[in-house]
């Protein structure tokens, strides 16, 4: 292809229709008179002054456009009727026009055709949960008319029975709800403390944020059921991340969890020294986990698309960062990373079991681990090795 040059004249025709426009109207071009003719001695100020005064004045016709230049945009005012309400009708129509909203851009065909999809799928999502409701409330109605009838076959004293047993169990669950409540509340008091760095909501999709609100809850759960639970800090929620959060669980806010819509360097500033942020992509190895360090995740989900997000971040907070030493104790199949539940999960397990091999054993799903090649082992005498 030859490059492309510049236009030279003569200029294409809606750039020559653009300069047209520019042209003074016929009134403004009047005959140089005798005070334009600048004399032949004078100061640089005094000849500046002369031209200026010498330029045509603007015509009220014009209106820039996009191939023109900076122009005179002064436009004529509007003659006074009579009556005097010339100027306020004309600021009046100024108004209307400022208040009319712009002309929506329209959409493109795979925009029209995404989005029909979307109006779609809410509309199915509305009519399964009516459906879901409704099912519901007949299994209740079923299940309360069998316990009616149930209640009337009975007599006096199996009614009497029956009753006794319901409020043991009743009391029984209440207390069992009483001690799972303590043991929440106990893992605020925990010695290991992990961070969830929730401030790269901007950074990921709607879905995304939604992906990542539901690993909040595995990790939530995860934690309430650990042996040895740990003191968990939701911070940065006050981004895209927390709204996902509050609406895929609203009632996250009575979670046994430290909520901080600041980021951890303010939500922790006597503890910045101990602050360690676990990255995939740091070149420093954890060996344990202290109780005098917080240890930080990375709460995002962006396939791939940001290379060293949270190493850059550690780096230009000035705060440690390390890796799981997964790479010396277990064989994966494909990326070493994992999501921040199953990040939670090695954390826990080392905690309480103080293996690596077993821990990360127990947490890292069989899918992403390697699986013995027992073929290979049987040549060699098998050593137990798993197979790249």
């Amino acid at each position: 292809r030859t490059p492309r040059r510049a236009w030279t004249y003569p200029r294409p025709a809606h750039v020559r229709g653009a300069l047209d426009r520019r042209v003074p109207s016929p009134s403004s071009h009047r005959a140089p008179s005798s005070s334009c003719v600048l004399p032949a001695r004078m100061s640089a100020d005094e000849k500046n002054e002369a031209a200026a005064a010498a330029l045509p004045e603007g015509d009220g016709e014009f209106t820039p456009t996009l191939w023109s230049v900076t122009g005179p945009t002064e436009t004529k005012r509007p003659e006074s009727r009579p009556d005097g309400d010339g100027d306020a009708r004309a600021t009046h129509e100024t108004d209307a026009a400022a208040d009319e909203p712009a002309a929506a851009v329209p959409l493109s065909k795979n925009a029209r055709k995404r989005l029909a999809k979307q109006e779609a799928w809410a509309a199915k999502k509305k009519a399964k949960k009516e459906e879901e409701k409704a099912l519901k409330q007949q299994k209740s109605d079923e299940a309360r008319a069998a316990f009616a009838a149930k209640m009337e076959a009975m007599t006096d004293a199996e009614r009497a029975e029956y009753e006794a047993e319901r409020k043991a169990n009743r009391e029984r669950r209440m207390k069992e709800a009483e001690e799972a409540k303590v043991k929440k509340s106990a893992a605020l008091r925990s010695p290991y403390t992990v961070v969830l760095d929730l401030e790269f909501g901007d950074l990921m999709t709607e879905k995304e944020c939604r992906s990542m609100a539901k690993q909040l809850t595995y990790c939530y759960s995860a934690n309430t059921k650990a042996a040895v639970p740990l003191c968990m800090y939701f911070t940065g929620l006050g981004g895209e991340l927390g709204e996902a959060l509050l609406k895929s669980n609203p009632g996250y806010k009575n979670w046994a969890v430290h909520h901080k819509e600041e980021s951890y360097l303010d939500a922790l500033p006597e503890r910045r020294g101990d602050l360690v942020y676990l990255t995939a992509d740091s070149e420093h190895e954890l060996t344990e986990f202290k109780p005098s360090e917080v240890y930080i995740i990375g709460g995002f989900v962006d396939k791939n698309r940001h290379k060293n997000l949270t190493l850059n971040k550690a780096n230009e907070q000035g705060i440690r960062h390390a890796r799981l030493p997964i790479r010396d104790h277990l064989k994966m199949t494909g990326t070493h990373i994992l999501t921040v539940n199953q990040v939670l999960d090695i954390i826990l397990a080392q905690i309480e079991l103080k293996d690596w091999d077993k821990s990360l054993e127990r947490s890292v799903p069989e899918r992403k681990q390697a699986k013995e090649n027992t073929e290979e082992d049987g040549k060699n005498g098998g050593d137990g090795e798993l197979s790249e």
